[in-house]
């Protein structure tokens, strides 16, 4: 993002995409050697996480890279409180899906929570999954599963499990969209005439909105993927829904 962050209106919603900043994935375009201190060797991402303003209530869609993946990301807790919101304020928290540049700030270096006063909303898929990786793989400090556990168990007395279409509040709906992760979701955001789609990782590169068949290499199902933005990004577009992606 060219700013730290946007403001925009869906209907009685205020809006607000925060840039927690850049991180360097494999080029998914030119395949070539990659390693992550090089920013050459591959492709530099945004990460954007998405607040919505409800009343008093401050519902944030992922928490960003935390310390966990170089100095140009994490930046999401500076850049929220540089336009007046401190974690405090934040009640809510929707885990789109539980890759590390989407759950890195759920707790900081000690291990506390960064968002102390959030209940955090996940569907039952996804918490299943990577539980069951978390106790199926050693600790490897070098792995991007390294994040997952530092960052996903010590909130667990603070997570509520939903399934398909569960409701944040009225006019907020969660979506699940298998393929990238088994318990993916994307969040609709409808007020009056607007309507938003938060995405979370149905794409990652442009690209992918005009040649579907492309994948990340994150994807844990890329055939369940690719059949997601073949359904999701033609619905999407006939209906002229605006969209939010976290990349």
């Amino acid at each position: 993002m060219a700013t730290t962050s946007f403001s925009f209106k869906i209907g009685q919603f205020e809006c607000l995409v925060v840039s927690d900043g850049m991180i360097t994935v494999p080029d998914m375009v030119t395949p070539k050697p990659f390693n992550p201190a090089d920013p050459q060797s591959g492709l530099a991402m945004d990460v954007n996480c998405l607040l919505i303003m409800a009343g008093r209530r401050k519902i944030l869609v992922d928490t960003g890279c935390g310390h966990w993946m170089g100095p140009a990301s994490g930046k999401l807790r500076d850049n929220l409180r540089a336009v007046g919101v401190s974690p405090s304020e934040i009640d809510t928290v929707v885990i789109t899906h539980a890759h590390g540049d989407h759950i890195g700030a759920n707790v900081d270096g000690e291990g506390r929570p960064v968002f102390g006063n959030a209940r955090y909303l996940m569907h039952r898929k996804e918490w299943e999954h990577w539980s069951d990786r978390l106790q199926a793989e050693a600790d490897n400090p070098k792995s991007m599963l390294s994040i997952t556990r530092k960052n996903l168990p010590p909130i667990r007395d603070r997570v509520d499990l939903v399934e398909d279409k569960a409701i944040v509040l009225p006019g907020i709906k969660c979506i699940l969209t298998p393929g990238h992760t088994p318990g993916g979701l994307m969040l609709l955001i409808s007020s009056g005439k607007d309507t938003l789609c938060c995405i979370g990782d149905l794409i990652h590169h442009e690209l992918e909105l005009a040649r579907p068949e492309l994948y990340a290499m994150f994807d844990v199902d890329s055939d369940a993927a690719i059949s997601a933005r073949n359904r999701i990004l033609p619905e999407l577009a006939d209906s002229g829904t605006l969209i939010s992606s976290c990349h």
